[in-house]
């Protein structure tokens, strides 16, 4: 044999090397382009997988247009609101005839934008109602006990006005609110006479404060203020409206439930028992109502789906099951039918005496869906339930989408429909055993408690800067006495209440909100304890778009979440956080480890403590104003120096205050300057200190000023 076959073998390793590596590129060309198309069939079934969905962005858009109102700097003018929006109308008809599309559905989530802004606006103008300018009293309050509120630390009265001493009825406010100490002996519906010291509704008094002068203002809400003395009762004829006589019949019988219950059910258990079944959370104490807030139990005091279902479902399956013996009725009636319409009319009595919230509106929307559905034959969607009831709360309420309540409330119950669809769905032919229910029961249980706190917790972050991490462990431990203990006895002195035989049965439920308070505290006594940073309003806002797509979509849907939670979970990370703030009226507070000291140098008459930095306030072991004081912060080390250069008029001292970091340059802060401004945040981002300065709102409804002193007039002009 030659060697031909060898030599032609080398030639053709040496000759195919360039080919080899050819096909090696191409084969990874190919590769990343068979990866490019799955991705885009991925996103192509993503997007396909929705197409009964996009309705369902609808009440997002509503919602964003209503907040984009509420939080607008200035006030938008009628022009700005309508025009646009009814072009955006008109071009979404145009694209509807020829077809839906995406460019339609875009058009038209740009149109509902529009039409939440103007929902804000309309509900703005039908409010209005005047406000007191500035602080007065005591001054003799005329009218009608219209509420008497919940209160952690003392009771408050709501009284619709009839006439206030020194001001017109122009001027008069339509209702006014103050607190009081011990018992109020009347009910709402009483006309009394009371005397109470009166200032504005305030507004924030640092950055990212309570707007509590905007809840204000849509509860027409005039003047708020304190007792300094008991009230009278007054004689006055009887309201002409019929509306308003039910209003003040509802309020007083709501409060007798309120007040039976808690004498019923036992000091100790009485005030969680009140609060359910009546939503009158006076009767709480301060250590029950933080122990309950730090486990996560908060929500059992808020009546929402669950205290609906218990009062709907409890008369729906009663009549279910006795309407069959009355044999001409359910001959001429379907059962599910007349069950249906019993749990309806059921669901909205007790609508009416549970205060009315907005977790509490969206339950009964949600339950006359619910079992309208069964009432007429038809399927209940519970996602599309939740939608409706979105858009209702919206375009009735829109000021409520910037509070805390209707976040939470919102965002728990979508990310429970949306787990309750990813539930698996598991056929079995043997009947479980109770081993097999009670282990379902607990993973369900857990799993519906965890995904709730993970929904809520960015807004507990950014209202609160607070997250029960271990609520988990809470609401299991506290879910069997809920359903197996304080369910049945409610339920049970519901049905006894008519012949007077309830109170057993409270006496039961009370010592079972005492087994909930006794998990409370414990869970709150073995969380350890964890800082976490506060989320702002940019984070906070890609998280609830994060969730909000997550509960919309569904599949593979659920993916378009992930870029908006990743982007707030960089929001948190990077957000620099409040070591300090500057009060309105000039206070300084600066935190050191878990408490805040107050600096009162640059104090005026008569300021509020910001709400943000709750209620652990000590004063600063300083000598006094215009004294040198030196003081180790978080921030670094507090100099406050008197500067006789600095001395400005209407500033109370001339004192100056730096703030030495460890490592970085020194801030200079001037508090005198921020004096009506509404105040500053000392930032901290990596050491280095900044000042925010507040975002004052200009032209809006409710803008007021802080408390202010009520200039000395002549006794002869005091009408």
């Amino acid at each position: 044999m030659s060697l031909r076959p060898a030599n032609g073998a080398r030639a053709l390793k040496t000759t195919s090397a360039p080919l080899l590596a050819s096909t090696a590129g191409d084969r990874t060309r190919s590769a990343k382009a068979g990866l490019m198309r799955q991705l885009a069939g991925f996103l192509k079934g993503a997007i396909n997988d929705q197409a009964l969905r996009w309705p369902l962005l609808a009440p997002l858009a509503l919602t964003a247009g209503a907040a984009a109102y509420m939080s607008a700097p200035f006030e938008p003018p009628w022009e700005l609101l309508a025009t646009p929006t009814a072009a955006v109308i008109l071009i979404w008809a145009v694209i509807r005839r020829r077809g839906v599309s995406l460019l339609g559905l875009l058009v038209g989530m740009v149109a509902c934008l529009g039409i939440g802004a103007i929902a804000g606006k309309i509900r703005t103008e039908m409010v209005a109602a005047p406000l007191i300018k500035e602080q007065m009293g005591p001054v003799r309050i005329e009218g009608v006990i219209a509420e008497i509120d919940a209160s952690e630390r003392s009771r408050r009265v709501r009284i619709d006005v009839r006439a206030i001493e020194r001001l017109t009825p122009e001027q008069t406010p339509e209702f006014v609110r103050f607190s009081f100490k011990g018992e109020m002996p009347f009910y709402p519906g009483r006309a009394v006479a009371c005397r109470a010291i009166l200032s504005p509704p305030p507004r924030p008094v640092v950055p990212g404060d309570y707007e509590f002068h905007r809840d204000a203002w849509f509860q027409q809400l005039g003047a708020v203020g304190f007792s300094t003395g008991g009230c009278e009762p007054l004689a006055m004829a009887p309201p002409n409206d019929p509306l308003e006589q039910f209003s003040y019949w509802l309020g007083a019988v709501r409060r007798a439930i309120a007040e039976h219950v808690h004498a019923e059910a036992g000091e100790k258990g009485g005030g969680m028992s009140a609060a359910m079944v009546s939503g009158d959370r006076s009767f709480i104490t301060p250590d029950d109502a933080e122990a309950l807030r730090l486990s996560g139990l908060a929500h059992l005091l808020s009546i929402s789906g669950v205290h609906m279902v218990l009062v709907g479902g409890i008369v729906f399956f009663i009549i279910r099951y006795l309407w069959p013996l009355a044999e001409p009725l359910a001959l001429r009636v379907p059962t599910v039918r007349a069950a249906a319409f019993g749990a309806i009319v059921a669901c909205t009595l007790y609508f009416g005496i549970s205060g009315m919230e907005v977790a509490t509106q969206r339950a009964f929307i949600i339950a006359l869906i619910g079992f309208g559905a069964k009432l007429f034959d038809r399927p209940a969607i519970s996602l599309r339930s939740l939608a409706i009831a979105l858009t209702v709360v919206v375009l009735i309420q829109p000021e409520a989408v910037v509070t805390p309540g209707f976040q939470m409330s919102f965002a728990a119950s979508g990310a429970l429909i949306a787990l309750y669809e990813m539930w698996p769905k598991m056929e079995r032919s043997d009947r479980p055993g109770i081993l097999s229910r009670i282990r379902m029961s607990i993973i369900g249980a857990a799993a519906t408690s965890l995904v709730a706190s993970l929904a809520t917790m960015p807004f507990a972050l950014h209202h609160f800067d607070r997250a029960a991490l271990f609520s988990v462990l809470a609401n299991i431990a506290s879910t069997p006495v809920i359903t197996l203990w304080t369910t049945p006895a409610a339920a049970l002195a519901a049905l006894a209440a008519p012949f007077g035989l309830d109170e057993p049965f409270l006496w039961l439920m009370g010592k079972s909100m005492e087994v909930v308070l006794v998990i409370a505290r414990y869970s709150v006594e073995i969380s350890p304890e964890f800082d976490l940073p506060r989320l702002g309003a940019t984070g906070m806002a890609f998280a609830a778009g994060a969730i909000a797509l997550f509960c919309v979509f569904s599949r593979r849907g659920r993916i378009f979440a992930i870029p908006p939670a990743i982007a707030a979970v960089a929001f948190w990370i990077a957000a620099p956080q409040a070591v300090g703030y500057v009060a309105d009226d000039g206070s300084v507070f600066l935190q050191q480890e878990k408490t805040w000291l107050e600096l009162t140098d640059w104090r005026s008459d008569n300021g509020l403590n910001p709400l943000i930095i709750g209620d652990v306030i000590e004063k600063a072991p300083c000598p006094g104003k215009g004294a040198v004081c030196w003081l180790n912060v978080d921030a670094g080390q507090a100099i406050i120096e008197p500067d006789s250069q600095s001395t400005r008029d209407g500033c109370p001292t001339s004192s100056r205050l730096t703030i030495h970091p460890t490592t970085t340059p020194s801030l200079d802060v001037d508090p005198c300057a921020l004096v009506g401004r509404g105040g500053a945040a000392i930032d901290s981002a990596g050491g280095v200190l900044t000042m925010r300065f507040a975002q004052l709102q200009s032209g809006r409804a409710w803008t007021q000023p802080l408390y202010a002193k009520s200039p000395k007039r002549p006794a002869s002009k005091d009408q």
